[in-house]
């Protein structure tokens, strides 16, 4: 499958059913710009693998978009600053709203009891901005190369890399509970 900088589908066909049932969808591998990364702090090891269905609800204007988008995010290890590929995806449905005028997918604000509403000007509908935002909302704040991962010296010395100088665990002598006496007591 050919990578694209756009998650785009031509809506013509399903504009032209007025009323009926019917649907349109697309999939593909996407490489956003990279200001628009930049813009959602999203770094990607791969391209984003998404589908959408964009299907009408039987009203004149009304449609719906499901749909599904996952990639291979790099992020940082909290301990030790090295990159970690890390698996991050997202499932949506939001309904849409056919009105002439700019080509721009916007989210409609709404209040609390509504459903946020994507509005399109356009037969030719980009998802892009969307797909890049909803998986940028899915990242962990954050992650670990692993789990006992052993982080930074104070130098910045990379701990994993060379774990001789890592601090010696020194044990402590535990000091009684104060309610230790209190463990025998029935309640």
């Amino acid at each position: 499958m050919k990578v694209t900088s756009e998650a785009a589908l031509n809506l013509a066909k399903l504009l032209l059913h007025n009323g009926e049932e019917y649907e349109e969808e697309g999939q593909g591998l996407l490489m956003p710009p990279a200001e628009m990364l930049e813009a959602d702090a999203l770094r990607l090891q791969d391209p984003i693998e998404w589908e959408l269905i964009v299907r009408s609800t039987g009203g004149d204007d009304d449609y719906v978009v499901e749909g599904h988008a996952s990639a291979t995010a790099v992020l940082e290890c909290r301990r030790c600053l090295t990159e970690v590929a890390t698996p991050i995806a997202t499932d949506f449905f939001y309904p849409m709203l056919y009105k002439p005028g700019p080509p721009a997918l916007k989210l409609l604000e709404t209040t609390d009891e509504e459903d946020e509403t994507l509005v399109f000007g356009r037969p030719q509908v980009d998802f892009t901005s969307l797909i890049t935002q909803l998986l940028a909302i899915e990242l962990p704040l954050t992650v670990l190369c692993k789990d006992d991962c052993k982080g930074l010296s104070p130098e910045g010395i990379n701990l994993n890399e060379h774990p001789e100088l890592a601090p010696k665990n020194e044990v402590k002598e535990e000091k009684p509970s104060p309610f230790a006496p209190l463990k025998d007591l029935e309640v």
